[in-house]
């Protein structure tokens, strides 16, 4: 009895595995190329602001004087070096050496960083941000180069990541218990066994990891992070802060002028200025409040309240970003290495007022959830072993999947796909069928997908059957 349960029990192991090792083949497949470029791209990434430093490093490192000069002085000797352009954007200088970077579309149209010496007054340099090289890399990572197209096929190559791990980890699952083979990779031997081990066995240790940085990343996808996003407007644990159901409101009497969207800011800094593009997701996605519309006034207003702001307790690197219609707000913007420090402060060019002011503590539970993910994401929150320890997943993670390309290229018949092929009896486990569906649902470009891939999938079965028989 005993005995034909087992052997009962391994014919049902070995039916799912056929089964589940076909959806964790289709899945790798079609991601293993793409996800190769977007580890490789965000392993690059983690070091940006180091690489931007050495690049850029004739124009953006200066001699430290005394003083720096008033903000407004800064901002006249830009205007007057681009007659006719319009300043997007002042990035603050990050330490004492390093030159203050004004962000401006030209009179011709071209958008420039304009890197000022904030002791001298000089401009040391341009550069356009289209083709700096870190730019280039994170538009990579983002959309593949590809604009709203590419950044919904970057999505999807995520979400069916957490596909391929869930099948992955399943297959990797040992019925016999032990070091070699399970946790340690059989390096003396060959052939598949080899190559199975050097796919497997560091990607069970990574896949944890690995699943961390998909599911940090995805709050600033095309699709699934704008729907997460509107769950916040029933569900004040996901909102993003205070202020996601509606504006702050301006001076009384004001007059509200202009956009109609609450975001069409936001998205107007993002077709100026890739450097917008980091703002926190709690700030991309609430309502920008609306200024008094009494005409903007020159940023020696702001300068005047940022001893008021305590900028001194944000550090360098602030952005404020000009209003950028009639009604449009000053927003100050602050996102330091760790989350816990982020402020985003709205004042009203006519006025003066401030109408925002959003820091850690007006955060819902789950926005500090995902500013902390998305700062780990970047390798920022906890410095340096944040930075290596996200390199050592990417490089493990690209490092896996060459050793599974490789495998199924050495065991594929010639000139065939090599799918795994089902037999009589293969059924997919209940639980692994419970945890797809789940992925379905919570992930709908997943689940849109696997449409197309079941039919294609069953065509191909029915197809070769038919020319067994045939």
């Amino acid at each position: 009895m005993a005995s034909a349960a087992t052997e009962l029990d391994e014919t049902a192991v070995t039916h799912g595995y056929r089964s589940v090792w076909r959806w964790h083949f289709y899945a790798a497949l079609w991601t293993a190329p793409l996800l190769i470029v977007l580890t490789l791209t965000g392993a690059i990434y983690l070091f940006d602001r180091e690489f931007e430093g050495w690049w850029n490093r004739d124009i953006q490192t200066v001699a430290v004087g005394a003083t720096p000069l008033p903000l407004a002085l800064q901002e006249a000797i830009v205007r007057n070096a681009f007659a006719g352009g319009e300043i997007s954007r002042v990035r603050l200088p990050r330490a004492a050496d390093e030159a203050s970077v004004w962000n401006i579309r030209t009179a011709q149209g071209e958008v420039r960083d304009v890197y000022l010496d904030p002791y001298r007054g000089q401009v040391t340099g341009t550069a356009d941000p289209s083709v700096q090289p870190m730019n280039i890399v994170r538009d990579l990572h983002g959309t593949l180069l590809g604009g709203e197209i590419g950044s919904h096929v970057v999505e999807l190559v995520a979400c069916w990541t957490l596909v391929m791990m869930t099948t992955g980890i399943w297959l990797w699952w040992p019925r016999k218990w032990k070091a070699k083979g399970v946790f340690v990779p059989r390096l003396a031997t060959s052939g598949r066994r080899f190559w199975r081990d050097l796919h497997a066995i560091p990607s069970i240790f990574n896949a944890v990891f690995v699943i961390l940085l998909v599911l940090t990343g995805l709050p600033w996808s095309a699709f699934w992070g704008p729907q997460f996003a509107k769950i916040g407007e029933i569900i004040p644990f996901v909102a993003a802060s205070p202020n996601f159901k509606a504006p702050p409101k301006a001076d009384a009497g004001a007059e509200n002028g202009g956009a109609t969207d609450p975001h069409a800011a936001h998205k107007a800094m993002a077709v100026a200025d890739p450097d917008s593009a980091k703002i926190p997701w709690t700030i991309k996605h609430i309502h920008q409040p609306h200024g008094s519309g009494h005409g903007a006034v020159g940023i020696s207003d702001i300068e005047a309240l940022l001893p008021r702001l305590d900028q001194a307790r944000f550090g360098g690197g602030v952005r404020i970003f000009y209003p950028k219609y009639r009604g449009g707000v000053f927003m100050i913007s602050y996102v330091p290495d760790k989350a816990e420090g982020q402020r985003t402060i709205y004042v009203d060019p006519g006025s003066g007022r401030i109408l925002g002011n959003i820091g850690w503590a007006d955060y819902s539970p789950t926005a500090k959830a995902v500013e902390w993910g998305v700062m780990t994401h970047m390798g920022r929150q906890y410095g340096l072993p944040n930075q290596i320890a996200n390199l050592i997943v990417c490089l493990i993670l690209v490092a896996s999947i060459a050793a599974g390309l490789t495998l199924w290229w050495k065991r594929r018949p010639k000139g065939e796909l090599g799918d795994p092929q089902l037999k009589a009896g293969d059924r997919m486990p209940g639980g692994m069928k419970a945890l797809i569906a789940v992925l379905a649902i919570l992930f709908p470009l997943v689940g849109a997908t696997m449409v197309p891939v079941l039919a294609w999938s069953l065509w191909r079965q029915r197809s070769r059957v038919a020319g067994q028989t045939g």
